[in-house]
């Protein structure tokens, strides 16, 4: 580390520790809504931990100890709170957070659905609808990940998809499409024929079942839509179906709120009015941004998260450090900035 860096890093810590930052976060973030991002949560002895895509994998130890974080600074909210407020029927508390999480993995109501119980919490899991479906072990996209982060997977893989062009967005995305609009028999099919090396190192069921998502309601776990089978949307061939899939699943889990965010992140103008005209109230994206809630336009936006990794950005010796945290946190831009 250089001699600025860790200067920088002592002035940061010091702010924390003495509550300048926390103090500022208060009056600046006071009726800005943060949204946090997650994905898993393991812990870091678990055998499928070295298996998991780090970048969205959370260690037990380092989800709790941003939950202390986020409890020292904010006031945690749930979905029905985001719409009571945005009725006009109660107001929500000063530095509101919802915590969220995304994809539908197993472990999300294993291991973080019990700390976030201890501390009665509540969350959203938005789920890609189709995993509950699935009863292969390994999740097909996450297969995917895993054969795509081989020495040079993305050219292979390119090929066996057949294209003669570049497909629009990343190949992750792209092959994510392609292999969306197949039926699970042929994406495993696929799969076995270009990625045979990454199959079978999962052997415990990686998503939820709907058995599982009917114990999680008495856990203050809302459920929302990520798509049906988690591909992009802009890619979809049909995004109107995915969508409708996804309320079709949250009906028959008696979700009153419908909300939902966009797989992988991505979207246009055109699938938010999609979204809209498909029921769901609240509708979130991947934008790294805070959201202005001391009022409610009407048409709702689609509202920013923050994906918070456990990563050089938030620690410390390998371990979530508070200070990071607060000015990965605390700075974000304001979407829809009104405040007085």
């Amino acid at each position: 580390m250089s001699a600025t860096a860790i200067l920088k890093d002592l002035s940061r810590t010091a702010l924390y520790r003495c509550g300048a930052l926390g103090a500022w976060h208060r009056w600046r973030n006071r009726r800005a809504l943060t949204v946090l991002m997650f994905h898993r949560v393991l812990p870091a002895d678990h055998p499928t931990f070295t298996l998991a895509e780090r970048e969205f994998t959370f260690t037990l130890d380092g989800f709790c100890r941003t939950l202390d974080f986020v409890q020292r600074h904010y006031s945690v909210v749930s979905l029905n709170d985001l719409q009571a407020a945005r009725l006009g029927q109660a107001a929500l508390p000063p530095n509101p957070l919802l915590i969220t999480f995304d994809d539908g993995w197993r472990d999300t109501l294993t291991h973080a659905a019990p700390e976030l119980a201890r501390r009665g919490l509540p969350a959203v899991m938005f789920l890609a609808s189709e995993v509950v479906e699935l009863d292969n072990p390994q999740w097909w996209q996450d297969a995917l990940v895993a054969a795509l982060a081989e020495p040079g997977a993305s050219a292979r893989l390119w090929a066996a998809a057949g294209w003669k062009e570049k497909p629009k967005g990343s190949i992750g995305q792209a092959l994510a499409a392609h292999l969306g609009a197949m039926k699970e028999t042929e994406r495993q099919a696929w799969l076995a024929q270009h990625a045979s090396r990454v199959l079978g190192q999962i052997v415990a069921r990686q998503m939820v079942t709907l058995s599982d998502l009917s114990a999680t309601e008495l856990n203050s776990f809302a459920i929302g839509g990520h798509g049906h089978t988690h591909s992009p949307l802009t890619l979809s061939p049909d995004p109107e179906a995915e969508l409708q899939a996804s309320q079709r699943l949250l009906g028959r889990l008696n979700q009153q709120v419908r909300s939902m965010s966009f797989p992988h992140g991505v979207r246009s103008g055109d699938l938010v009015s999609l979204a809209r005209k498909s029921g769901f109230d609240w509708i979130f994206t991947s934008d790294p941004v805070l959201v202005d809630a001391s009022h409610w336009p009407n048409p709702m936006p689609a509202l920013g998260r923050v994906h918070v990794p456990e990563s050089a950005w938030t620690c410390r010796a390998n371990r979530i450090d508070p200070a990071r945290l607060a000015t990965f946190l605390f700075f974000r831009p304001i979407q829809g900035h009104r405040l007085q």
